[in-house]
């Protein structure tokens, strides 16, 4: 799960140049979704809870991404970090998601024959959105995509002069990355059978 969450920060960080603080905002927001939406006398629906929570973290960093792109260097990393701290503000210190002692899911997902409170499928199921992250990503590095990334690392104003509209590109990967690790919260929420805001906080 960890290296899912390594691999979304990486497509901003190793690829794009962006370094972030507020990332585990996102990775917190894919937790508490799934929290949030489990009902008290059943389990959650597998594949409809997962889709959520992916989508959840993606708005969450769609909207982030639109304010903090606008900036660049030690204010991008400092922008991050506050938008973080809002986040896990939202979730401490309201009854959203149950103040400082965080929600506990009475089921984790289940889907047919696939249940997650066995511990082996769980296994599974986490190394199968392992693989499907690399191979994502891996197809991404690949194409034009991941191309423009790269160059917006080394040298973004030649990128602009070449044509490139930057700022799409990166508010893309911010998205994407957001996605990846609203994933990886998931998977830690149906692992734990528990969530608190310490998960969405910088250095957790």
């Amino acid at each position: 799960i960890m290296a899912i969450f390594a691999l979304s920060l990486d497509l901003l960080v190793g690829w794009t140049g962006l370094v972030s603080f507020g990332h585990a905002a996102f990775f917190g927001v894919g937790a508490y979704a799934l929290a949030l939406l489990s009902p008290k006398a059943a389990a959650a629906g597998l594949w409809s809870s997962l889709g959520i929570a992916i989508v959840a973290a993606a708005l969450c960093a769609l909207v982030v991404g639109i304010f903090v792109l606008r900036t660049r260097g030690i204010y991008f990393i400092m922008v991050t970090l506050a938008f973080a701290q809002m986040a896990y503000f939202v979730f401490h210190d309201t009854g959203v998601g149950g103040g400082s002692d965080g929600i506990y899911l009475y089921a984790r997902p289940r889907l047919g024959p696939i249940d997650l409170e066995q511990r082996l499928q769980l296994f599974y199921l986490v190394l199968a959105a392992l693989v499907g992250t690399y191979a994502l990503l891996a197809t991404i590095r690949r194409s034009r995509f991941g191309a423009a990334l790269a160059g917006i690392r080394v040298n973004e104003q030649r990128m602009r002069a070449a044509g490139f509209a930057t700022y799409g590109y990166k508010l893309a990967a911010f998205v994407i990355a957001g996605a990846l690790a609203g994933l990886a919260g998931f998977l830690v929420a149906a692992r734990d059978g528990v969530v608190n805001p310490e998960m969405l906080s910088w250095h957790g």
